[in-house]
């Protein structure tokens, strides 16, 4: 990460302060009252709803860490992920004069030299950038992916900030043994990633070489020669409608969401190479029966062993083979002891740690059981917690964009068995 100047993070300093004291002086008194008459449940449920408010209200970085951060339910609690789980797409979009700056940044003038036509106003704002409609002199349209004015500098200040305090946030004892700087720095990495667009044009092609051969699943086609550092050009893809499933045949249904299921399983099991975002405002499905695959700003190439331990985990899932997850995981630990790993085996806490995985699985997965991502893992974080062990960030995320993906899924189709996503994903 570029060094950020002192004097700029002390002043991000103080307006966070200033925000968390009156954040503070409207949330506790009325944690108090709630807790009294409705119970601590309702009451840390108020302060999950109040904290998330307060993150839109810091802006984007802290938008795009907490919907990140809230995946990992190992080390943050289940209600307030849920909470998290609410701010994707929900973000401010730029006026027309932040716009006209972007534009200007981008192409030297307020509408790109390539557009017949531009839509004045975005059709969809993300915590990055915001996505405009325009139309080609030869009648074609495409969609404008256009940067943020300033984002950069603010987000990396806010980035350099949240780092620091996470250093500080590890030798508290309630803490301590929690990879509290690697979970703050994999998040920082995959934001800087986000930022950086020339990169994600290059995940873009990625994914469409990988997925090109699966089917009814589409990825919207770059322009390379239109793009630009702060602006990424994409074949425009209408009706994309988050109520077009309920639209849709059962059949139809439940066929795109196995097809968006092969497409996981080929970049988690087979490329190695994951997109870590299919929450529902990044896949959608068409009403000619097509899904389609947005954004991959977001996506991160697994290290080998990494890929073929998450390969083996979900094939012995899927055959109930409890005891192996559990050693898997064991080897995924941040810390990670040699269980796991050929020609070892777990001590006494490793070996308790495998048992409850075990138990997990033998009540959760296996053939013949109705699997649920969200309630198993779920309780994979409680057992990590209780136990007092964390999976290395290179092993969680992708587990956890699973997760996420489990969630879309279900919306395209309640009755997939997402089991199929680790089919023929053993090493």
């Amino acid at each position: 990460m570029d060094r950020v100047p002192a004097h700029r993070m002390l002043l991000r300093a103080c307006a966070l302060g200033v925000a968390a004291v009156v954040e503070s002086a409207v949330t506790l008194p009325a944690y108090a009252c709630v807790r009294v008459v409705a119970g601590r449940s309702r009451a840390r449920r108020l302060v999950y709803r109040r904290l998330t408010r307060r993150v839109q209200a810091l802006g984007p970085t802290f938008v795009k860490f907490a919907q990140i951060a809230g995946s990992r339910r190992d080390m943050l609690p289940p209600d307030l992920c849920d909470e998290l789980s609410r701010l994707h797409d929900r973000v401010r979009p730029v006026s027309r004069r932040q716009a006209e700056r972007a534009w200007r940044r981008a192409y030297g003038r307020p509408v790109p030299p390539f557009l017949a036509r531009l839509d004045p106003g975005p059709m969809a704002g993300g915590s990055i950038a915001c996505v405009y409609r325009g139309v080609l002199p030869d009648g074609r349209v495409v969609a404008l992916k256009l940067k943020r004015p300033g984002i950069d500098r603010v987000m990396r200040a806010d980035l350099a900030l949240i780092r620091r305090l996470a250093r500080g946030a590890e030798r508290l004892s309630r803490l301590r043994g929690m990879p509290v700087a690697d979970l703050v720095g994999y998040v920082s990495e995959a934001i800087l990633g986000q930022l950086d667009f020339q990169r994600e044009a290059a995940n873009i092609v990625t994914l469409r070489e990988n997925l090109a051969r699966v089917p009814d699943v589409d990825i919207p086609a770059l322009h390379p020669e239109l793009s630009r550092p702060t602006c990424l050009v994409f074949d425009y893809i209408p009706d994309l409608d988050a109520g077009t499933p309920q639209a849709l045949p059962d059949a139809v249904r439940a066929r795109l969401a196995s097809a968006v299921l092969a497409a996981a399983h080929k970049m988690m099991f087979v490329d190695g190479f994951v997109h870590c975002d299919l929450h529902p405002g990044n896949v959608y499905v068409l009403p000619r029966g097509r899904a389609v695959i947005l954004d991959a700003g977001y996506s991160v190439r697994l290290p080998e062993d990494v890929r073929k331990l998450i390969g083996e985990f979900f094939t012995c899932l899927a055959l109930g083979d409890g005891r192996r997850c559990g050693e898997i995981m064991l080897a995924s630990m941040a810390d990670a002891p040699d269980a796991g790993r050929p020609g070892h085996a777990p001590g006494r806490a490793g070996e308790a740690f495998v048992a409850d995985i075990a138990a997990l699985v033998e009540r959760s997965a296996g053939p013949g059981r109705a699997f649920d991502m969200a309630s198993f893992g779920n309780g994979v974080f409680e057992v990590q917690s209780a136990h007092r062990l964390y999976a290395a960030a290179d092993f969680a995320f992708p587990v956890m964009s699973l997760m996420i993906l489990e969630s879309t899924v279900r919306g395209l189709w309640p009755g997939v068995d997402f089991q199929q996503v680790g089919s023929s994903a053993g090493c």
